[in-house]
């Protein structure tokens, strides 16, 4: 962090030697209530991570992952289908009380219920 005395959070994917992802922590991949799109860009960049024979090659794979998702955000997704554009940008969110307790705060789950 570029705050003094804020802290990281803990961010890292750990591959078998097979090339299978053996532990993903801190990535919205897997949390809830994140966006798809953001699920779906770093699912396709992590099965990238191990592609090609040197650094070089690994960031070209894995920079074209990423321009790829770049021209959906530019072109507002003008050449996917309606349904899968919805389907990128909305989120799973569950809420364990009553809409009711709360009120006061914020969320997308609140606010669509």
């Amino acid at each position: 962090s570029t705050e003094e005395g804020r802290l990281l959070k803990k961010r890292y994917a750990v591959f078998n030697f097979d090339g299978s992802l053996a532990e993903l922590k801190g990535f919205e991949l897997k949390r809830r209530g994140e966006l798809e799109i953001i699920k779906a860009f770093q699912s396709q960049v992590f099965d990238q991570f191990l592609e090609g024979d040197s650094l070089e090659t690994c960031f070209q794979a894995v920079g074209r992952v990423a321009n790829s998702w770049l021209d959906v955000i530019d072109t507002k997704g003008e050449y996917q289908d309606d349904d899968e554009l919805i389907e990128l940008i909305s989120e799973n969110r569950s809420i364990s009380g009553l809409v009711s307790d709360y009120d006061s705060r914020k969320m997308t789950s609140v606010t669509t219920a």
